[in-house]
């Protein structure tokens, strides 16, 4: 009989010891969580206070106007819009000019033979 009390007792025990093991387990794997959702909080508070500027930009009569006049192309009464053309051979120097302008009384097949042949 003192037997199976000392084998109940041990038996007792090591279950006593597994749950505990078990308890300090998921205490530790509680704790990494709650730093990972503190890491993430703090990026979900940065990201809101950076959409919140944003927000006030947008909302900001500046960007109203910036968009309706770069990608809607308003104008308020009474301006001009004047378009200055970004291809680099607007730019060309004078004699090159000429010399366009002169290249132009070519016929087309005469300028593919020079774009061809030289």
């Amino acid at each position: 009989m003192r037997k199976i009390a000392i084998y109940g007792i041990i038996i007792f025990q090591v279950i006593l010891i597994g749950s505990l093991v078990k308890g300090i387990q998921t205490s530790y794997k509680s704790r990494e969580r709650v730093g990972d959702l503190e890491k993430r909080k703090n990026e979900l508070v940065a990201e809101n206070s950076k959409m919140k500027v944003e927000k006030e930009y947008v909302q900001s009569d500046y960007y109203l106007e910036k968009v309706a006049r770069e990608d809607l192309h308003l104008v308020k009464p009474g301006e001009t819009v004047v378009i200055v053309p970004e291809d680099s051979n607007m730019r060309e120097k004078p004699a090159e000019a000429k010399a366009m302008a002169g290249e132009g009384k070519k016929q087309n097949w005469e300028k593919w033979w020079e774009l061809l042949v030289k």
